[in-house]
């Protein structure tokens, strides 16, 4: 932006007085001209009009000092006292004369300059100022970024830990509902497999050992589940018997089965009259196998802690230290790690 080579403020190039012989340019009201009106257009700026030599004023006619002297010898004479001792002439003096106007010049133009250079400082200090308040502006809307990107990394994460929530909770919900399709079943560990064996028969046997009379009508299925494992000849060793998995059609009938393993605990595959070696024969509540995998592990840390008691009830898992102490109920691994503590295997 131009700035007024009178009062060294700014100005609109389209409202200025432009001179015609420099580049200056002024405001109308600094050259005395009407700021509404329109710049001629040959005008010169003051300046310009200063340099502008004067015509020739030698016929102009001169009042006389005396009545000898004649106006053409006072137009041509120089003045008194311009020749000096030596006989220098009139015109040695001029150089003096545009020596001053050229110092002149330069003081002007010096002066200019130190106009502009303040104006530029001002500027400069303005727009420091200007770059302070974007910079403080910036800082303010980094903050406000960041606590939103805050925000959203928190309600994201909250978002998540919900939804880890539900779906534990849906998790527990659909074994809970797995393990009440099974609350007829029985699991019946190390028993004695043969080839040719009669499942079936062999559970009515193991009834009447028990004292609870079984007949053919109250089983609905009694097969043998999991990996076949190889056995040798008629090896009937409990080692590699799958489990044998019963669904009853009554569920008293499976409730009084378990009631008569626990009483009589000792109850082997010998007391069958299965040949072979003998072995222990375990009747348990058959459980789906999330909660048999969580009986497994609720074992070992009992056993790991000398926790007397750990067994199940209805499809549930409970653990408990000892005599006259409080019982838990296990339903997931954070009810493990919540009762044990974050110690656990």
């Amino acid at each position: 932006m131009a700035k007024c080579s009178a009062c060294g403020k700014f100005l609109s190039a389209t409202g200025a007085a432009t001179c015609t012989n420099c580049p200056y340019m002024y405001h109308k009201v600094c050259v005395a001209l009407s700021d509404g009106g329109t710049v001629p257009k040959n005008w010169v700026c003051p300046e310009c009009k200063k340099k502008i030599r004067k015509g020739d004023n030698s016929n102009t006619p001169v009042k006389c000092t005396t009545e000898n002297s004649s106006p053409l010898a006072l137009a041509v004479a120089p003045p008194e006292g311009l020749y000096h001792s030596e006989g220098t002439s009139f015109s040695s003096v001029v150089p003096e004369a545009s020596e001053d106007n050229d110092y002149r010049a330069m003081r002007r133009e010096l002066a200019e300059c130190m106009s502009e250079l303040r104006a530029f400082r001002n500027e400069m200090f303005e727009f420091r100022t200007c770059l302070g308040g974007l910079n403080q502006r910036l800082d303010v809307l980094e903050q406000r970024i960041d606590g939103l990107e805050q925000r959203n990394i928190s309600s994201e994460i909250k978002g998540v830990s919900e939804l880890e929530e539900t779906i534990t909770q849906l998790k527990l919900e659909l074994n809970d509902r797995d393990q009440e399709a099974l609350l007829s079943d029985l699991d019946i560990g190390c028993l004695p497999e043969q080839r040719g064996e009669n499942v079936v028969h062999t559970i009515i046997v193991l009834g009447t050992k028990l004292g609870v009379k079984i007949e053919e009508r109250d089983i609905v299925f009694a097969e043998r589940v999991g990996a076949l494992k190889p056995v040798s000849g008629d090896d009937t060793s409990a080692k590699g018997a799958r489990r044998v998995v019963v669904r009853l059609t009554r569920r008293h009938i499976r409730d009084e089965m378990i009631r008569a393993a626990r009483v009589r605990r000792n109850l082997t595959s010998t007391d069958m009259g299965i040949a072979g070696a003998s072995q222990r024969v375990y009747i348990n509540e058959r459980l789906t196998r999330t909660n048999r995998l969580l009986f497994h592990r609720a074992r070992e840390e009992c056993r790991k802690r000398n926790w007397r008691y750990s067994w199940t009830k209805k499809g549930r898992v409970y653990i408990r230290e000892g005599d006259g102490k409080r019982s838990y109920g296990v339903r997931s691994e954070a009810d493990i790690l919540r009762v044990f503590g974050s110690n656990t295997v």
